[in-house]
């Protein structure tokens, strides 16, 4: 636990085994064993020489302020998965964001983002909106919506055609959404930006209540080869954030 205080205090620079061990007044062979362990479940993880804090850590002080809270708070979510969706944008090479519904509950808004290093790569800005019917953030999030609100949205929306793969029919938008409860994946390939595909999966609260969608977004080209492994990460990391964000199973 001295370990995990350490490197939260110096969680942007890190440390190494050096001044890990000097902090402790241990042996370096002693905390180099504490260390491996620590990394090997995920609390700690290692750059270079540098020591910093793991997914695991987060997602525990995560689950203690959660024991403690009566209600999710969606503002506390961007700060809270930032090291996730920068070790998966990382690990999956592309942009990831984080969206949630508008106050109207129409569409679904950016909340987070984390870039990805190519240069050739999708961009959008936190405070962008997208359709729910167009965009893998939004149908996640619809599919998983309350049936009496989903079914009212399917009766009002107002389709329009952005891309050449736009889906503005009522009944393929249903026939979607039931893929989608399935799998729990929402994908797009060319429905709103030509060339781009996406990749989607709701941030639960509890089963089937999501309280936000994380997204994979990537030129089409460079995504489409690596789907598999893409929606793998993906689903992982949704559900350590769902942890994040005191998911609880129904008994």
């Amino acid at each position: 636990m001295k370990i995990i205080q350490i490197l939260a205090k110096h969680q942007d620079t890190g440390q190494n085994l050096s001044k890990i061990s000097a902090m402790l007044s241990a042996p370096k062979t002693s905390t180099f064993s504490l260390l491996r362990a620590l990394c090997q479940e995920g609390y700690v993880r290692l750059a270079g020489s540098q020591y910093h804090l793991g997914n695991s850590a987060f997602s525990l002080a995560a689950l203690i302020n959660s024991a403690q809270a009566k209600s999710v708070d969606l503002t506390e979510l961007p700060d809270l998965a930032m090291p996730f969706i920068r070790q998966l944008a990382d690990d999956v090479g592309e942009t990831v964001f984080i969206s949630s519904l508008t106050p109207d509950q129409n569409e679904a808004i950016y909340i987070a983002r984390a870039e990805s290093k190519h240069p050739i790569r999708f961009m959008a800005s936190i405070g962008e909106r997208r359709p729910l019917y167009s965009s893998s953030g939004g149908r996640a999030l619809l599919a998983f919506m309350p049936k009496e609100q989903r079914e009212a949205y399917l009766k009002s929306f107002k389709p329009t055609t952005t891309a050449t793969g736009t889906v503005i029919d009522r009944q393929a938008l249903r026939s979607m959404i039931e893929t989608i409860q399935e799998s729990g994946i929402a994908t797009t390939s060319d429905d709103t930006h030509v060339g781009v595909s996406a990749y989607a999966t709701p941030i639960l609260v509890s089963p089937g209540v999501p309280v936000a969608a994380l997204i994979v977004a990537a030129p089409t080209e460079r995504s489409k080869p690596k789907q598999s492994s893409i929606i793998r990460s993906l689903t992982a990391c949704a559900k350590e954030l769902s942890l994040v964000m005191g998911y609880k199973a129904l008994d």
